[in-house]
């Protein structure tokens, strides 16, 4: 008999035995949605795909048994299948009404709210208070799941006011119900995008950040991959992990494909790993971005986890952190959730402007930079450069290697330049090597003085993950600005004259 590849499915909702940890998130939902004593309402956020169905899904089939004690009727809806708010309450109103009548616990005023509620030529939060008073008065406990809710932005649109009934809905004794909210966007976010700027209407919601898969839970994952009959071995399961970190989607679409290429009786290698995952994570990598990208959280992100620090604080870590973007070890460093994503925001940092006018001073300081050392050392300059100074061996092969990991990831998207993966102090230590030759042409010949410089771009430069407690303040950002704009300056003078500023 032929056998069946248990990852087929990913993708979807996956719940049961293939289900993996999130313990404390199940715990959290149950205690919220079906605790005896009371309930309230919830907000799962977190990346695309990451698993904030399958959480909500998983969390309802254990509950089942005490959700029938307490007359609860869960009922999901997806708000991105609906163009109005009419079309969304009408919905809700029918599922809810369909799991009242299957569990025999409605009776004559609820039958009466809902079929005025269906009646009406557009169901407005009237008639939706209406059938949930009437709900709360038989002691029903509805629990309205409300999924891909980030296309409220569009459906609320013209109708802003929906944030406030929810609200109500979360909240009013009377006719208050037990929603979830299921996201990828932060609740701001989505409803600034539809046109209401306050947050106010989400602090009824607890909020639940689905990050990625813990370190244990992706030993776990790889442990019933193994069981299922494709064991993959440490080295190729670094590699997997570089590239997805602890995301569930991406490790199940992995496990599907190591399976079908076990069974064929082929081995799982580093290169298939690449071949195989490389397109799937730069497609996936590229949605986070575009989720991120709605808010101001791209930028943040780029600044933590490459630089150069603007304008990001301690909320914004901390957002980035609830988002699963952005993860904390032991020791309080910060890192990307995979080293596939922070290889792509240095992509993304040379696209957008986070502060324009050190973009330009970078682009100067590398140009100006590698034109000097083709004059000097040839267009072979890295390795005649290192012949000539050990010392910078290896600052060239640490950029040799960035290089390589991002040409082998993303292409021709890939900076070819070497200086394309330098920081300033890097571009200083170049300099130093020949300063009257590198460096003197642009930045004169004051090299200790530019010591001090390069010290305060360097700062800023320098990701805010190697240590939050070293934030750019203020004072900085301007002496850094200063420098900026005397490089700027220099580097026009020299432009016009076609030799050296003075």
């Amino acid at each position: 008999m032929e056998r069946s590849n248990p990852y087929a499915d990913f993708g979807g909702t996956v719940t049961g035995e293939r289900f993996i940890g999130r313990a404390a998130e199940l715990r959290t939902l149950d205690s919220r949605l079906f605790g005896p004593a009371g309930f309230g309402s919830i907000a799962v956020v977190g990346l695309p795909r990451i698993g904030k169905t399958s959480l909500v899904s998983e969390a309802i089939r254990r509950a089942e048994p005490q959700a029938a004690d307490l007359r609860s009727v869960v009922v999901r809806v997806d708000v991105g299948a609906f163009s109005s708010v009419d079309g969304l309450f009408r919905s809700l109103v029918e599922e809810l009404i369909g799991g009242v009548r299957s569990r025999g616990l409605g009776n004559e005023l609820v039958e009466s709210r809902v079929e005025r509620a269906l009646a009406a030529p557009q169901i407005g939060f009237n008639e939706v208070r209406a059938v949930f008073k009437a709900l709360r008065q038989a002691g029903v406990r509805p629990v309205c799941v409300l999924d891909e809710f980030d296309a409220g932005r569009r459906v609320f649109e013209d109708t802003p006011q929906c944030f406030h009934w929810l609200r109500e809905l979360c909240s009013n004794p009377e006719f208050k119900a037990a929603v979830v909210i299921i996201a990828k966007r932060r609740l701001q976010d989505v409803a600034r995008l539809a046109g209401y700027e306050s947050d106010y209407w989400a602090n009824v919601l607890m909020s639940l950040p689905l990050k990625p898969l813990s370190d244990s839970e992706v030993t776990s994952f790889f442990s019933a991959l193994g069981a299922a009959g494709a064991l993959i071995q440490a080295t190729e399961r670094d590699e997997v992990v570089s590239l997805c970190g602890g995301h569930p989607f991406l490790l199940d679409a992995f496990g599907y494909h190591a399976w079908e290429r076990v069974d064929q009786e082929l081995r799982v290698e580093i290169n298939w790993i690449g071949a195989t995952c490389g397109r799937l994570v730069r497609d996936y990598l590229q949605q986070v971005s575009t989720i991120l990208g709605d808010g101001p959280m791209l930028s943040k992100a780029v600044q933590v986890l490459v630089g150069p620090q603007w304008d990001v604080t301690s909320d914004d870590v901390d957002a980035l952190r609830d988002l699963g973007v952005v993860l904390q070890d032991e020791n309080g460093a910060l890192r990307g959730f995979s080293r596939a994503f922070e290889d792509h925001l240095r992509l993304v940092e040379r696209s957008i402007d986070i502060w324009p006018l050190w973009r330009d001073t970078e682009r100067v300081l590398r140009e100006v930079l590698e034109r000097q050392l083709e004059k000097t050392f040839g267009g072979a300059w890295p390795d005649a450069l290192v012949k000539a100074r050990p010392k910078v061996e290896r600052l060239i092969e640490a950029c040799q290697e960035k290089r390589g990991r991002e040409q082998k990831s993303f292409g021709a998207r890939a900076a070819p330049s070497l200086l394309a993966y330098t920081y300033p102090m890097d571009l200083y230590q170049l300099m130093t090597a020949d300063w009257t030759a590198l460096a003197e042409p642009l930045l004169g010949r004051d090299k200790q003085g530019w010591a001090v410089k390069f010290a305060v771009l360097s700062k800023v430069r320098t990701p805010l993950a190697h240590n939050r407690e070293e934030a750019v303040d203020d004072g900085e950002r301007t002496q850094a600005e200063g420098v900026c704009r005397e490089i700027l300056e220099r580097y026009r003078e020299l432009e016009r004259s076609g030799g050296p500023p003075s």
